[in-house]
């Protein structure tokens, strides 16, 4: 029935049959800097050059690319908001499926399938 469990120094947890698996434990630091890390480290060496060569201005450029940043950050944490709100796995389906209904959601996934993929 209920396996014993028993906790390590370093956060992951035991069973009585020896597996070990981690926690799902993700705190807002811990949310703050994985999306950040992503960020900047997806696209710290390929967009400021184009960046740059389309503002003229290091200022302007360095402004845009720090804003494009925020925004992708708030999108990464509505993403998180909703993953920790809806428990059910489909991504983006399952999130239009309990927010907007069952069209929109055929609709994107059909959009997905056809065009996209």
């Amino acid at each position: 029935m209920g396996a014993s469990q028993e906790t390590s120094g370093d956060g992951d947890m035991k069973t009585a049959n020896g597996a070990v698996y981690l926690r799902k434990k993700i705190t807002l630091i811990r949310a703050i800097s994985l999306t950040i890390g992503t960020i900047i480290g997806s696209g710290i060496f390929i967009s400021p050059k184009g960046v740059l060569k389309n503002s003229g201005n290091i200022g302007l450029s360095f402004l845009i690319w720090v804003s494009s940043g925020v925004l992708s950050m708030c999108g990464a944490l509505s993403y998180a908001d909703l993953a920790t709100t809806i428990k059910k796995s489909g991504g983006h389906y399952i999130y239009l499926l309990e927010t907007l209904g069952p069209v929109p959601a055929f609709l994107r996934l059909w959009a997905e399938f056809v065009m996209i993929r």
